[in-house]
């Protein structure tokens, strides 16, 4: 189906103010119109286009303002000696403008990260000349340009600039033309002799994904053990959520794609019991974490939506109490060393903790005092989600009351940064685990767009963030009203003066113990839908970025991890984008459904080769849900639709019902399990189009955790905020029953699908046009393809008269059972 118009803005209004806010916005990279999803020109308002740009520092009310802060633009780049960042991708000769005074000497090195001096010849004359005021007289600069050697090393060097009596330098990075491969990264991992195959793996939220030995949330003890399950089956790897830091006090937010800081590892995924020091814990240290660990044998086998507020608190308490135990010589130095490799951001986000809890200390009490402070003085005072009142002294980072604090509180912001050192610890484990069972890939992590307007980054780089704007996205079918994720947005003229170090910073953060990374709206490293303040999130406008210097960052910080790099690029992609991204070797994403032209659904063998091939994202729910229209109907219940419910399931249901038919005529379905809406067995249908998706022309391929299970709910429901358990739906079945990890070993189901996507076939009939089973692919078993003598009772895999189901069934056991199992740990 191709979706209706969804543009959203009114028609663009003609003022006298119209031209000049346009050239304005163009000079400062904001478009004034884009292409919406369906290809339609979609024109910015005067007043979102004023309300940007006056985000971005512009002066723009008036006429006169907009005519003024049009010629700062054009004199800004001759107030400065140099840029303040350079690159070039290796193999190319970059050409660096730099301004100064007429007539003066000057001399060009380049000093390589490994430092060698490079002394720098080729430079033209004169390109440019401006008058500006200097020392309140008018003074003469002159623009050239020096062109940088192919030859340069790739690494992080600096430019310097030697004039005068100053002295000015530049960060100028070389960055590989691609990122590491997919072939690059798996083969190492594939032994000698072996024909490749392509990689496929698990995708899951890892905090849904309990074991009964979690603590109410998965953790990284149940990703080591998730991929030691995982690569048994033949999966090269597990991509997960963002881990990225939350707040340190409760409440927490639920979502992983807000989070406090992109700059750290959220202690709240730690296994406490996996820490070395464990076994030197005396009795009552030991008897106080065995009391908070049995707090969450229960919840770990219920459909109870997960409590994160609780699991921090109990996880801090039982990190604190192990902190406690003295490293020995070996581990102290481990320490002291990931301690002084940590990047700024990551000890700006202990000293942030620190300051949280200390501010939260004072409870019912500190809340009060908060709310009267906020009455007296208004919005100038910060509440923290814990309800108390941000120190107004603690401006930043770099603010004298905040290096006073750091002095005074070293041993909490010690434990901060402890933490980091164990969950990176743990990472680099279950990620050593997984290459040593044979995942060539092994962990993938996320990343998010950004943070939370009140959390670590948002302090710690408020110079670099724009202010009364968010991040979100425009109106497109399937949020007809526009997305706004609450995250401010980066301010580019600012990110660009800082050499783009906050951007490398949290890009390593994220690569740790990884071999691939997935990054959320990858089209935001080109542009971000701004949603000024005050405004309907549809009613915002693209700011663009440098994106060749992100992309050089993003480049030379892949290849120094050795990760492949997933880019999620759908929803509204600007021209050029998707072809950029995959230049630089970068995964595209195709997902099953929405994989359609007018003429139907794309054949997955027609799927762009450089994507990372899926049935749904962690925004649609699980096969099982939307195969049923359950995303239709909580949309109804919600009131998220704009158009007639009945018009919607109509639609939806022809659609969904065309793409089945579609699957079926390709031999992948029985022809009677199209029946959208009316599905009654649903596993035959899951099982088909894992094995139509299969056929894929794409290097990856990822087989969703949820679908394996049977899985109706969503995980998170676009447009909602509290109306929607949204990152807080554990593990489940189609009845409804809670899955451990401990279900997930030998489960035949997994074991159906894994055999799909290694190619044995053994799991999937092929059928003829009439429904009958002609074959099965290479593997299977001729006589009895697939289902065996398994006939399930459940909706899932329940027999039906065309024979019997596929068997992996869940066990039929009930909560209380599980209850009792994890008892007994």
């Amino acid at each position: 189906m191709v979706p209706k118009s969804t543009a959203s803005q009114s028609p663009a209004v003609i003022t006298d103010m119209t031209g000049p806010l346009r050239r304005l916005a163009k000079a400062c990279g904001v478009q004034a119109e884009y292409t919406s999803a369906e290809g339609e020109a979609v024109q910015i308002s005067d007043d979102t286009l004023s309300k940007v740009l006056a985000a971005l520092g512009m002066r723009c009310t008036t006429r006169s303002e907009v005519e003024d802060s049009l010629r700062a633009l054009a004199d800004q780049r001759f107030d400065r000696a140099l840029p303040p960042f350079g690159h070039q991708f290796s193999g190319d000769s970059a050409a660096v403008d730099f301004t100064l005074p007429e007539g003066e000497r000057f001399g060009l090195t380049l000093t390589t990260e490994n430092g060698l001096r490079v002394q720098l010849q080729d430079v033209s004359g004169v390109t440019a000349t401006r008058t500006v005021m200097a020392d309140s007289r008018p003074q003469l600069r002159q623009v050239r340009r020096v062109r940088m050697p192919a030859d340069l090393p790739l690494g992080e060097h600096l430019l310097t600039l030697t004039s005068g009596h100053t002295v000015d330098t530049m960060p100028f990075i070389v960055a590989p033309r691609q990122v590491p491969t997919v072939d690059e990264v798996t083969a190492a991992g594939t032994a000698p002799g072996l024909a490749p195959r392509r990689p496929w793996g698990l995708t899951v939220q890892l905090y849904s994904v309990r074991s009964r030995s979690s603590w109410g949330i998965g953790d990284f003890g149940d990703l080591r053990d998730l991929m030691a399950i995982g690569a048994e089956q033949g999966a090269d790897f597990v991509l997960i959520n963002p881990i990225h830091a939350q707040a340190p006090v409760p409440p927490v937010e639920n979502s992983p794609y807000l989070p406090s800081s992109r700059q750290a590892i959220d202690p709240i995924y730690i296994r406490v019991e996996d820490i070395p020091e464990a076994g030197q814990l005396d009795g009552d240290q030991r008897l106080a974490i065995q009391a908070l660990a049995r707090r969450w044998g229960k919840p770990n086998v219920s459909t109870d939506q997960i409590d994160r507020d609780g699991v921090l608190e109990d996880k801090l308490a039982a990190l604190e109490v192990m902190h406690e135990v003295p490293l020995g010589p070996a581990r102290r130095k481990q320490l002291a060393a990931f301690s002084a490799a940590a990047g700024e951001g990551m000890r700006s986000w202990a000293i942030f903790n620190a300051i949280c809890r200390e501010a939260a200390k004072g409870g019912a009490k500190a809340r009060r005092a908060a709310k009267s402070l906020q009455r007296a003085e208004g919005e100038a005072v910060r509440i923290l989600p814990s309800g108390a009142a941000w120190p107004p002294e603690m401006t930043g980072p770099a603010a004298e009351a905040v290096r006073e604090f750091a002095a005074e509180h070293s041993a909490e912001i010690d434990f901060w940064m402890w933490t980091q050192f164990i969950a990176a610890e743990q990472l680099n484990a279950a990620q050593r685990t997984a290459r040593e069972l044979g995942m060539r890939i092994g962990l993938v992590t996320d990343l998010a767009v950004g943070v939370a307007g009140g959390g670590a980054d948002s302090w710690a780089l408020a110079d670099y963030l724009a202010k009364d704007v968010t991040v979100g996205a425009p109106a497109d079918y399937y949020n007809q009203q526009g997305q706004d994720w609450s995250q401010p947005p980066w301010h580019p003229v600012r990110l660009a003066e800082a050499g783009y170090r906050p951007l490398r910073d949290l890009f390593r953060t994220a690569f740790t113990g990884a071999g691939g990374i997935r990054i959320d709206h990858i089209m935001g490293l080109f542009r971000l839908w701004w949603v000024p303040q005050g405004n309907l999130p549809r009613d915002g406008a693209y700011v663009g970025y440098d994106s060749e210097a992100i992309l050089a960052v993003l480049a030379l910080e892949a290849h120094r991890a050795g990760v492949i790099v997933i880019g999620e690029d759908l929803g509204t992609v600007a021209p050029g984008v998707r072809e950029r991204l995959a230049e630089l070797g970068v995964l595209g994403t195709s997902v099953m459904w929405f994989e359609q032209t007018e003429d139907g659904l794309t054949d997955p063998r027609d799927y762009r080769e450089l994507s990372f091939a899926t049935l749904n994202t962690h925004d649609m729910h699980p096969t099982a849900g939307y195969l049923n229209l359950e995303d239709i109907e909580l949309s109804e219940e919600l009131g998220l639709l704009d158009d007639d419910p009945h018009d919607v399931y109509a639609a939806e249901r022809t659609n969904r019902q065309n793409i089945l038919k579609t699957i079926a005529e390709a031999g992948h379905l029985h022809p009677t399990d199209t029946m959208v809406g009316t599905l009654e067995e649903l596993w035959p249908v899951v099982l088909g189009l894992h094995g139509y998706l299969a056929g894929t022309s794409a290097q990856l391929v990822g087989v969703a955790l949820t679908d394996v299970v049977g899985e109706t709910r969503t995980q998170n429901k676009p447009g909602t905020s509290d109306e929607y358990p949204n990152w807080t739906v554990p593990l489940a079945d189609l009845a409804g029953r809670p899955v451990v990890l401990e279900d997930l070993d030998g489960d035949e189901r997994l074991t159906a699908i894994a055999q799909i996507m290694n190619g044995d076939g053994a799991a999937e009939p092929i059928f003829d046009a009439d429904g009958e089973v002609t074959g099965a692919r290479p593997g299977a078993d001729a006589a009895d393809p697939v289902f065996g003598d398994a006939e399930p009772a459940d909706r899932m895999g329940g027999g039906s008269g065309r024979g019997a189901r596929p068997a992996g069934r869940m066990p039929d056991r009930t909560a209380d059972e599980l209850d009792e199992d994890a008892h007994e740990r």
